[in-house]
């Protein structure tokens, strides 16, 4: 069974009165390219190459056959995509290489790697100045780098940079102060043991510098979960959320140490962070509720019920066997928060999605804020992507995880032949109502993932699952704190 899309991001382009979409997919380790234009186009390519060679050797003669080395495939999975805003870059990390990778998108959609730099510590989420010159990158470590879109051609030849002197000193030969006749409990003979015998393994490898250009601008004492950046008057702004509930507003480059103040009230973890167009910030995580934030003012605007919303729709579908079996310990973790076009200046729209749950949530921010739809799925929601099919309509395209049960993270689906997209469409001053004739269009788009991830791992492989669903992993267990 093929992978999922894990990640989907678009671009949309009016000329001469006709719009025109192009759709961006990450499925495993694979990036899928498709424009209302044209056919689907595939990153790596090398996938074609090897089949060809591997075509030839079979045809020749056992005994003449040689066996050569294979290029290594690319296996590292994607877990963030983003557009540069002028839609020319596409910029993607890679979790288990740590690498933020920056593509060029060329007249036929096509991508050429430009760069591929990994950091020292796992990327958590990236985003993009305005002007498109400086990636954002929040690690798991609790830091945020700058690093330029296009490195320089010097950037691979800097110097190996000195080792600190802190470092210098853990490489000193080392003892514990303490000794099997000193220690009297048993928990503390554990730990002398295991000094013991990290000390016999010899010291700890250090990190491997980065060696491209990079400028530490802030860090926290917590996982970062997500940065977004934005300019009100003139002035620019980094806000950041963490593991520990902390939303903080600091400013831009070149003052990004400065923390202007902190959005107080989340009691769970913060995952997600939305602006929306008239600039106030949605967040959500492992809360009962989304926060609304007048951020500028560090002031709470409103709460929205996610959890209520979540619990109400998994009960009212029959075919799902979920934890609302025991609706008093159900608990939500938000995996995403999209802004979505509205009919209204003074209303903000946005959809939300919670791991583990088949549907998205429609909410209004602004005036009175209200629910608007709960969009069912025909499985669990992974990403959605907007498209401008005509100035007068959208359509939504949303990712569903055609591996898993409907509302589990665990159970493997029975039914194999699931599509891994749903439709949705709205004319102006509407409602989303699921429409599948875009679907006839994107059909390449969905097949270039079968053909791409054929030799991928099997649907219950746990790196599947673990790059699918690792929100609810960053709720804290009982006793955590202590």
């Amino acid at each position: 069974m093929a992978t999922p899309y894990q990640c989907l991001v678009s671009r949309n382009t009016t000329a001469s009165g006709t719009s025109e979409w192009t759709l961006f997919g990450a499925s495993g380790s694979k990036l899928v390219v498709q424009s209302s234009r044209g056919a689907a186009s595939i990153w790596p390519e090398q996938s074609a190459h090897i089949k060809d060679q591997e075509d030839d050797e079979f045809q020749e003669r056992a005994g003449k056959r040689i066996k050569l080395e294979q290029p290594k495939e690319h296996t590292s999975n994607f877990s963030h995509l983003i557009l540069s805003n002028d839609g020319q870059y596409l910029i993607g990390v890679t979790g288990e290489d740590k690498c933020v990778r920056v593509f060029q998108i060329d007249s036929q959609n096509r991508l050429l790697q430009l760069s591929e730099r990994c950091m020292s510590r796992r990327p958590s989420s990236i985003t993009l100045t305005s002007d498109d010159s400086t990636i954002l990158c929040a690690d798991k470590f609790g830091d945020v780098y700058a690093l330029p879109l296009l490195p320089s051609p010097e950037d691979g030849k800097e110097a190996q940079p000195e080792t600190p002197a802190s470092e210098k000193q853990e490489q000193k030969d080392w003892l514990p102060s303490a000794t099997a006749l000193t220690v009297h409990s048993g928990r503390n003979r554990k730990t002398l043991e295991d000094q013991l015998k990290q000390k016999a393994k010899g010291p700890a490898k250090s990190k491997e510098p980065m060696r491209f250009k990079h400028e530490l601008l802030l860090g926290h004492v917590s996982m970062l979960t997500d940065v977004v950046y934005t300019e009100v008057d003139g002035r620019s702004y980094i806000i950041t959320a963490d593991r520990d509930e902390h939303i903080r507003v600091s400013r831009g480059q070149p003052h990004a140490h400065i923390i202007e103040g902190f959005c107080f009230g989340h009691e769970a973890f913060v995952n997600k962070l939305c602006l929306t167009r008239s600039g106030l910030l949605v967040s959500g995580g492992g809360d009962d509720h989304l926060l609304v934030w007048d951020w500028q003012n560090y002031r709470l605007v409103e709460k929205l019920d996610i959890r209520a919303m979540a619990l109400l729709h998994l009960e009212s579908r029959a075919e799902l066997t979920s934890s609302t079996t025991d609706p008093a310990n159900f608990k939500v973790a938000v995996s995403g928060i999209w802004n979505i076009p509205s009919g209204s200046d003074n209303v903000d729209e946005i959809l939300v999605a919670c791991e583990g749950v088949p549907a998205l949530f429609s909410f209004t921010v602004g005036k009175g804020s209200t629910v608007q739809n709960t969009l069912p799925l025909n499985g669990n929601a992974l990403d959605v992507a907007l498209i401008q099919t005509s100035i007068a309509s959208s359509t939504m395209i949303v990712s569903i995880d055609n591996i898993h049960k409907p509302g589990s993270t665990t159970g493997v689906r029975d039914d194999k032949d699931v599509s891994r997209f749903q439709y949705f469409s709205m004319q102006q001053g509407s409602t989303w109502r699921e429409d599948a004739s875009i679907g006839e269009a994107l059909r390449s788009f969905e097949r270039s993932a079968d053909a791409t991830n054929s030799k991928s791992s099997s649907a219950d492989d746990k790196a599947v699952r673990d790059m699918l669903y690792s929100v609810e992993n960053l709720r804290k267990r009982p006793g955590a704190e202590d």
